[in-house]
């Protein structure tokens, strides 16, 4: 079947919808944030059991993501016994028709191993940061925080199809 798009429409006979401009952007824009300046979404220490995630924007599916301060989320209690990874990460919802900062609960275990991320036709995620959360601990120090935004299988940087073209 023959597509065009984004003509005027006359008596009704063009409708667009947001799915149709997301399809068209997401072949000129690769998911990622966008590393205008190297805070945009790093994820850092918070009082207590708390991260802060700073103001900054990202591309996902051809849906575009900004966050204009910085925000905090909460990490789950932890484990009494044993350590567990967490990880920070930026999900398109599809079904909620939505992108929002969330905290992904890892497994606590002896030797533990960050959640996978999600990917599929109805959720993405790209992976912000791995917060390691030892047992009994009643804070997330720094050194706990891995950042993982420049690693291409998790999250990345937006790149646009002409210089993607080159890489």
């Amino acid at each position: 079947m023959e597509r065009y798009m984004f003509f005027n429409s006359f008596n009704g006979d063009r409708v667009y919808d947001a799915a149709d401009f997301a399809s068209y952007f997401s072949k000129l824009v690769s998911n990622g944030i966008f590393y205008t300046i190297a805070t945009n979404l790093k994820v850092s220490a918070g009082a207590g059991m708390t991260v802060i995630v700073a103001a900054g924007s990202a591309w996902i599916n051809g849906y575009s993501y900004e966050n204009t301060t910085d925000l905090t989320l909460t990490v789950p209690a932890a484990n009494g016994i044993n350590d567990r990874i967490d990880r920070v990460v930026l999900r398109w919802s599809n079904l909620d028709r939505d992108i929002q900062l969330a905290v992904k609960t890892g497994t606590a275990a002896a030797s533990p191993t960050p959640p996978a991320l999600t990917r599929n036709g109805d959720i993405y995620e790209l992976g912000l940061a791995d917060v390691k959360v030892d047992r009994a601990a009643a804070s997330i120090p720094s050194g706990n925080i891995s950042d993982t935004r420049l690693d291409t299988n998790l999250c990345g940087t937006v790149n646009a199809l002409i210089s993607a073209v080159y890489q």
